[in-house]
């Protein structure tokens, strides 16, 4: 998943002044978690079926994947966390604003991954697969990527890709490259 280096976020600092600063700060807690359960995330121990991201199919080698699209800062940081697995034939595609290096990671993420880190033509300018580890090692671009695909780990052998491969990526809504990335 990707790591931009976003600190957590709490809604609330705890006061315990008065009786009155620990109900103000207990409505607000439960007021936060109404809100962020209601927003569609996905909890731990979930399934992909979850996960409400717009899909696109690609193929890579010879075969057609569906992949989720994570082109929000907020789809990217939260990447597959918490799923506890996908169908060979899912993976998530990382469309950036732009192209510029990239570092993932694998916090909360209970199965491995491929990670294939892509230009903005949709060359593959490598791979590598990332093992469950709660976000100990980065797995840095090393070059400025455009996009990033993840499979489960094994897929990238499997459906035959390498490294200076050219994935054809569809054109995505809000590219603002004037090529559209790939060749659509």
């Amino acid at each position: 998943m990707q790591s931009n280096g976003a600190a957590s976020i709490f809604p609330v600092r705890p006061r315990y002044a008065s009786a009155g600063g620990v109900w103000t700060t207990l409505l607000s807690l439960v007021l936060w978690v109404i809100i962020i359960g209601g927003c569609g995330h996905v909890t731990q121990g979930e399934s992909y079926h979850h996960l409400k991201l717009p899909v696109v199919r690609v193929r890579l080698g010879n075969e057609i994947l569906k992949l989720w699209v994570a082109a929000t800062t907020s789809a990217q940081e939260r990447g597959l966390m918490y799923i506890q697995n996908i169908p060979d034939k899912r993976g998530m595609l990382f469309a950036f604003s732009h192209s510029t290096p990239q570092t993932f990671w694998m916090k909360h993420t209970r199965f491995a991954l491929d990670l294939i880190f892509l230009n903005r033509q949709g060359l593959i300018v490598r791979h590598c697969t990332m093992l469950p580890d709660n976000g100990k090692k980065l797995y840095p671009s090393g070059q400025p990527v455009r996009f990033a695909i993840e499979l489960k780990a094994g897929m990238f052998k499997q459906l035959r890709l390498h490294n200076s491969m050219t994935i054809h990526l569809p054109v995505l809504p809000g590219r603002s490259d004037a090529s559209g990335g790939g060749a659509s």
